[in-house]
């Protein structure tokens, strides 16, 4: 999306495009992430460790963005539409959402399973139907023996259910106001945490409830609510000061689950608004730098995000990490890993925009 000045030439803005460009940055980060998690890797030189360390580290954290960009998108489509029925839009939903996430899934269990029929060398692992259907009913996060198919959708169940609750939130929103939404959220979030612990259910990613995650949702509604109704507000979270104030929550999350035992089960929040307003700055520094280009590569990136993130655990799970372990005797080198990775994050853009008219044309014509 693009202004044009008087004389007719094309202005990139910041509030026009923030949303594919941080959804491109956070996939990205995400596939990044993934790579250097599964795949061991080592360094005789500390510096290059310590890099993948944080690239690892950074880029997990950029999971959050999602929370934010979901509820910025859904609270942006409902008022300015207008005239939701609910109906169609949950059907959409599914059809966007639900039915790739199905296909990707059932395509996975199916691939691994054979290949460890095939080569239970190559592929050690097999999993039970009942793992599949942990999967397609969005209860994986209950049932642990079935993590290893694919440990990266712990994410699916959450943003479903915050779907579900989606309706009730807006409502309260377009009834009360920001302040309240925020308020509301503030305690769901921290009082289903703290009721977890107390029961001594496990607070961790694999285990996430979406009650864990409604209050960035919820912040990501509040942006998109400021965005329909007070635009000229959005440009106060990109600034230098902001991206300081960031960076300065970013780290009081660090120090949280440093000094504090229960510190990763409270820390989200701090770090889901330290990386959103760091990401921001970032875009406005991106489009300072190459406006055309930036927008043009993170856009496309944006556009096939869903399936990059669909995809790109299983193949490093299932395909490079026994490929990688069979040819090489030792851990490779911490910075090969992370060109590895960046190339890697490529090939996953190139794969998944290959895929995405077979399976979206699938998803959009069933059941039409």
């Amino acid at each position: 999306m693009l202004n044009h000045n008087t004389t007719g030439e094309n202005i990139v803005t910041l509030d026009s495009v923030w949303m594919n460009m941080v959804r491109g940055i956070a996939i990205s980060a995400v596939v990044i992430h993934h790579w250097l998690l599964f795949l061991p890797h080592q360094s005789s030189i500390s510096i290059f460790y310590t890099a993948a360390e944080l690239i690892h580290t950074v880029g997990g954290t950029a999971v959050h963005l999602f929370f934010i960009l979901s509820g910025c998108g859904l609270t942006m489509s409902y008022f300015r539409r207008g005239g939701l029925s609910w109906s169609q839009w949950a059907r959409r939903r599914f059809k966007k959402i639900i039915v790739p996430y199905w296909i990707v899934i059932t395509f996975t269990f199916i691939l691994v399973n054979l290949a460890n029929y095939v080569s239970s060398e190559f592929v050690t692992d097999s999993y039970s139907w009942r793992s599949l259907f942990t999967y397609i009913t969005f209860t994986r996060n209950f049932y642990s023996p079935g993590w290893g198919l694919n440990p990266t959708m712990w994410f699916m169940p959450v943003i479903v259910g915050l779907y579900v609750l989606f309706p009730v939130l807006v409502k309260v929103l377009e009834k009360y106001g920001v302040f309240l939404l925020l308020t509301i959220s503030t305690l769901v979030t921290y009082g289903s945490i703290t009721l977890c612990i107390v029961l001594e259910h496990p607070v961790s990613h694999q285990t996430a409830l979406p009650l864990f995650y409604v209050i960035e949702f919820s912040l990501g509604m509040s942006v998109g609510y400021i965005l329909c109704f007070h635009s000229h507000q959005f440009g106060r979270l990109v600034s230098f000061r902001t991206f300081c104030l960031g960076i300065g929550l970013y780290g009081v999350s660090w120090a949280m689950v440093r000094y504090w035992t229960l510190g990763d089960s409270y820390n989200d929040l701090f770090t889901a608004v330290g990386i959103y307003l760091v990401a921001l700055f970032a875009c406005r520094c991106l489009i300072r730098f190459s406006p055309q280009r930036s927008v043009k590569i993170l856009g496309q990136v944006s556009k096939v995000s869903y399936l990059m993130y669909l995809i790109h655990g299983p193949l490093i799970l299932f395909f490079v990490k026994p490929l990688l372990t069979h040819l090489m005797k030792s851990p490779m080198n911490s910075l090969a890993m992370i060109i590895l990775g960046g190339i890697y994050c490529v090939l996953i853009f190139v794969l998944a925009c290959s895929l995405s008219w077979p399976i979206n044309s699938f998803a959009f014509h069933s059941n039409s």
